[in-house]
């Protein structure tokens, strides 16, 4: 049964998994809500449940922190919309009120899913995604922001600037040899005065870990020349294959196919190696032709078309 009632500020307390930070709720962050609140009273009414054999509290409200907070700051009766609910429909019922006010930050939301799981209301990251219809790639960037260790939450001051996005990133700062530098510069920027914006200390913070890693250089492409002097090819190296590159403007189907013909020749007799250590032992006769270079291929192929 769903009734709405004014209830006393005094006797409501939030529930323990509400997903606002409470140190976040105060009256300069709540000035919007007061104003409102003292201008046209109580638009939108909490959502609470009844509290049993509680001698100070009648109501426990699922949402509604902020609102909480307004009708203690100016003395007013609070509406709440009291449902008898269970712990896991009244997760569902706090984060689709929140979507839909756009005011909750993605660090509080990720804190919010993270205590859900570890109490058990849902099963795994793929149930609480399927209860609240959002991707499990979201649920898991929200649940990387509330693993972030209090010192990285700090340098930013308000949490509430931390982008859902920042998530992977900041969580790979701190991966072994990247955490010491990373939390060093989280550390200054929380001293630091001005702070710098959300998205400047995201900057930094990536770039901190970065500092003083060795980066592979990134190999050249070998450039084969002709017997005139004149580049044929190139080869470039990979991280798992070797890419042979043609001039487009010199490669006709002729010329590809003499060279898929040559390559494959090359192949085979790599292949057959096992013979190649036989002869060396002295077991049989030396190859009257050993593989061509790659050069050679190129050149022989051109020259049969």
């Amino acid at each position: 049964m769903v009734q709405i009632v004014s209830a006393n500020p005094f006797r409501c307390r939030m529930w323990d998994h509400h997903d606002r930070l409470d140190y976040l709720v105060v009256e300069e962050t709540c000035r919007a809500e007061i104003d409102s609140f003292a201008t046209h009273g109580q638009l939108v009414p909490v959502l609470g449940r009844p509290l049993r054999g509680d001698p100070e509290y009648d109501l426990e409200l699922i949402f509604g922190a902020r609102r909480l907070f307004v009708a203690r700051h100016l003395n007013l009766p609070l509406r709440v919309e009291v449902r008898d609910i269970t712990d896991r429909d009244a997760i569902i019922a706090m984060d689709i009120e929140n979507r839909q006010r756009r005011d909750i930050s993605p660090y509080e939301r990720g804190l919010s899913f993270a205590r859900s799981l570890r109490a058990g209301h849902f099963e795994s990251q793929e149930d609480l995604a399927k209860a609240l219809k959002i991707s499990q790639s979201q649920v898991s960037r929200l649940l990387k922001l509330a693993r972030l260790p209090s010192v990285i939450v700090n340098a930013f001051g308000n949490p509430m600037e931390i982008r859902e996005g920042w998530g992977p990133d900041l969580v790979g700062a701190l991966h072994e040899t990247r955490r010491e530098a990373t939390i060093a510069r989280a550390r200054a920027l929380a001293a630091a005065a001005p702070r710098l914006s959300a998205v400047e200390i995201f900057q930094q913070l990536i770039s901190a870990s970065l500092v003083g890693r060795k980066v592979r250089p990134k190999a050249r492409d070998e450039v084969v020349t002709g017997f005139d002097g004149k580049p044929l090819f190139r080869i470039r190296r990979q991280e798992k294959a070797i890419a042979l590159l043609l001039p487009l403007e010199s490669t006709s189907a002729e010329i590809l196919e003499a060279v898929r013909d040559a390559l494959r020749d090359v192949f085979h007799q790599s292949g057959r190696k096992h013979t190649t250590t036989q002869r060396h032992r002295g077991m049989l006769p030396a190859a009257a032709n050993p593989p061509p270079r790659l050069s050679q291929v190129f050149l022989h192929a051109a020259a049969r078309c």
